[in-house]
């Protein structure tokens, strides 16, 4: 069984809901700085939740959120692939998502320096790819 991965909003415990930004009205989330950024609606849709096969690379998420967590999750709905992700496999879209584990309540960005973050995102991405 394929295992998923989350980082975002802290505070979840195992059998919450995570749910996408437009049921949810929270503008603090990284859809939000996409757009904010020109991001196109297809490339970051406000409608699904993001979840990955890579541990590190949601790890990297929930770092770039203040002191956002990191979790184990059970997709709901159907899986569709993250246009802006160029290794297959590694980045869907869903529905929903119910949290089956916190696997890191705070992921601190100031751990590392950013550049050190965006390496182990490259690394973890490459890898989870295979």
């Amino acid at each position: 069984m394929t295992r998923y991965f989350h980082g975002g909003v802290p505070g979840l415990r195992c059998d919450d809901r995570l749910l996408p930004p437009l049921v949810t009205a929270t503008d603090l989330t990284l859809t939000a700085h996409a757009h904010a950024l020109g991001a196109s609606d297809e490339h970051a849709r406000r409608d699904r939740v993001y979840v990955t096969t890579s541990r590190d690379v949601a790890r990297v998420y929930a770092a770039v959120r203040p002191d956002g967590a990191l979790y184990e999750v059970l997709p709901v709905g159907d899986l569709e692939p993250d246009p802006d992700c160029r290794v297959d496999g590694v980045s869907r879209t869903c529905p929903a998502a119910v949290v089956v584990n916190v696997v890191d309540p705070v992921v601190l960005l100031r751990d590392r320096p950013f550049a050190a973050w965006m390496r182990l995102m490259n690394r973890a991405t490459v890898a989870a790819g295979r």
